[in-house]
């Protein structure tokens, strides 16, 4: 069963449409600071069941803020895409397939805004949504490679998370392939961070994908004392302020990155 689309306040996001593959979907986008100013921009995409949003925009603790506000809080426009089948979308969810396609055009609609500096347009992601990130780097790096400055991946894992039962029309082993980062990494040729915290989370899993990675564009990072989503603040409050002094990102994992109050 579809979700209504959630009501952000209108002082945070603007409710937009954007075309993918015929369809008319549903975003939230920061509205203009009618500054005259370009600014930088990122497309976000969340966990869990990445093609359809809730309440994105309310702040979780700083242990677990999965809204990536530090970004919208240093300035950054931010981009939060529904995705097909999502929502009151048309289309069926694919995961992680026809999705990229999305993520894609979302970012097309953000580039074509007055506001955005299309030449400074990021894409991040958390969990299953870090995965989607990662296709979407993968497969960008050919078709779009002007597109995004930077890609984060934050959680992601090396295969796709299935949540939801998915009737695949053709082989499954050749579908469940096309949908699994680690087949593609070499692929990459855009700035990408995979992050994630040493305690739990998908550490595990994305550590020997980082080791046997060959592409020089894909950087990990593996933090100490984070788990799955206490790395998420104070990491996106450090490229949130990369980001807004058009530095090139980095990061360095031997640091403490303590939660600062």
């Amino acid at each position: 069963m579809q979700m209504p689309l959630p009501k952000p306040p209108a002082a945070l996001f603007d409710s937009v449409r954007y075309d993918s593959d015929g369809m008319s979907l549903a975003a939230f986008v920061t509205p203009d600071p009618n500054d005259g100013d370009k600014h930088p921009a990122i497309v976000w995409i969340t966990g869990g069941e990445s093609n359809t949003l809730a309440d994105f925009w309310r702040k979780g603790s700083r242990q677990n803020d999965q809204t990536a506000s530090p970004y919208r809080d240093a300035g950054v426009i931010m981009m939060f895409p529904t995705l097909r089948g999502g929502n009151d979308n048309a289309g069926n969810i694919e995961v992680n397939y026809g999705e990229v396609d999305d993520v894609i055009a979302a970012a097309e609609y953000l580039a074509t805004l007055p506001y955005v500096d299309s030449s400074r347009i990021y894409l991040g992601g958390h969990s299953t949504g870090g995965t989607l990130a990662l296709l979407v780097s993968e497969v960008a790096s050919s078709t779009h490679p002007e597109l995004f400055k930077e890609v984060i991946s934050f959680g992601a894992t090396q295969e796709t998370m299935f949540l939801q039962e998915v009737d695949f029309t053709g082989d499954e082993q050749r579908e469940m392939d096309l949908r699994a980062p680690a087949n593609w990494t070499n692929d990459i040729r855009m700035p990408t961070w995979i992050i994630e915290g040493k305690r739990d989370g998908n550490y595990r899993d994305l550590k020997p994908m980082c080791d046997k990675n060959k592409s020089p564009m894909l950087h990990c990072a593996f933090i100490a004392r984070h788990e799955h989503f206490s790395v998420l603040y104070p990491l996106n409050r450090h490229l949130a302020q990369q980001i807004m002094a058009d530095e090139p990102l980095s990061i360095d994992s031997m640091k403490s990155w303590a939660i600062k109050k």
